[in-house]
């Protein structure tokens, strides 16, 4: 029986940027029809036989992996997080990297983790690198306007989601409660900055989340919104954002990126950046203070990470 041709989906993500991950996995495949598989239950997957594209940040729930024999991985764009590693580095789970070794690693962290435990790995970057924006927009559009995406908003107090309980859950929840009013307070002087800092610039500014609450918006309002927010990238003339899948496309479209980096200081959220500064300029908040608004010089994407995608994944398909 023939294979299917797979990528993840995301049932229960708020994060636009998940979408945004499979809409650049989905380009690779070419049909209308793309098997989506839930990140968090490929242990569950009992359907025909999928070649699945494993890109992006892994995973809510470590103990479900590995995955089910009825998926073929190609690991590509892969980033293992702190937060999973404990269970997805198992002996089984190590066993299944080195299976399907080499691992093409979204940043630098996820590679040197997984080269200490004897897997072989390259650094891939990230998919989205290899989105097209005439797939987006009219060509030759011109470009209007600043697009603000989730600035700052890891400033902000983290809403607790985990449904364990025990006292360190309580400790955990209490300490949180404790610093939502410092939290607050460092977030309002962030983005006062913030606008100050663009208030220097005559452009048209638009804001907006790259959150979507899964429970008041089904899955294709999400998908759909995330391919809004791909098009309001490609028509920008800067983007502003906190979010790596906002400023990974804008990099892809050409377009010229501003990165702030402030609450991405816990190890959780360092481990993602490490090798991302050859895509975008990164800044803090603070940085920006009585500084000159000025459009950074657009990046430019490596050839051989491209040429990479493309000769691994047409390779990966064609099997």
């Amino acid at each position: 029986m023939k294979t299917k041709a797979a990528v993840l989906g995301y049932p229960n993500s708020n994060n636009l940027g998940d979408f945004i991950q499979s809409i650049a996995a989905s380009q690779w495949i070419g049909s209308k029809e793309v098997l989506s598989i839930d990140r968090d239950q490929l242990h569950r997957y009992n359907g025909p036989k999928a070649r699945l594209l494993m890109n992006g940040w892994f995973m809510e729930e470590p103990q479900n992996w590995p995955p089910s024999d009825q998926i073929i991985p190609l690991f590509i764009s892969f980033h293992l997080n702190p937060t999973a590693e404990k269970g997805m580095l198992s002996p089984q789970g190590i066993r299944y990297f080195i299976m399907n070794e080499p691992i093409g690693c979204r940043d630098l962290y996820t590679q040197n983790t997984l080269r200490n435990h004897g897997i072989q790995t390259y650094f891939s970057g990230c998919l989205t690198l290899s989105l097209k924006r005439e797939n987006f927009i009219k060509k030759d559009q011109e470009r209007k306007g600043i697009l603000v995406i989730s600035p700052l908003e890891r400033l902000l107090p983290q809403q607790d989601t985990s449904k364990k309980g025990g006292l360190k859950r309580l400790f955990i929840s209490t300490l949180q409660l404790i610093k939502q009013p410092l939290k607050r307070s460092k977030y309002s002087k962030a983005i006062k900055i913030l606008e100050a800092y663009l208030s220097q610039t005559d452009e048209e500014i638009q804001y907006c989340s790259q959150l979507m609450d899964p429970e008041a918006h089904t899955e294709k309002e999400r998908m759909d919104a995330a391919l809004a927010q791909l098009k309001g990238i490609a028509k920008a003339k800067l983007v502003v954002s906190s979010r790596i899948h906002s400023a990974l496309p804008a990099v892809a479209f050409g377009t010229p990126v501003l990165f702030l980096s402030d609450g991405l200081e816990h190890p959780n959220q360092k481990s993602r950046l490490q090798g991302m500064e050859s895509f975008f300029i990164s800044t803090t908040s603070q940085e920006l203070e009585n500084k000159q608004f000025e459009i950074p010089e657009p990046k430019t994407i490596s050839k051989d990470i491209l040429d990479r995608f493309k000769k691994e994944i047409r390779a990966f398909l064609k099997e």
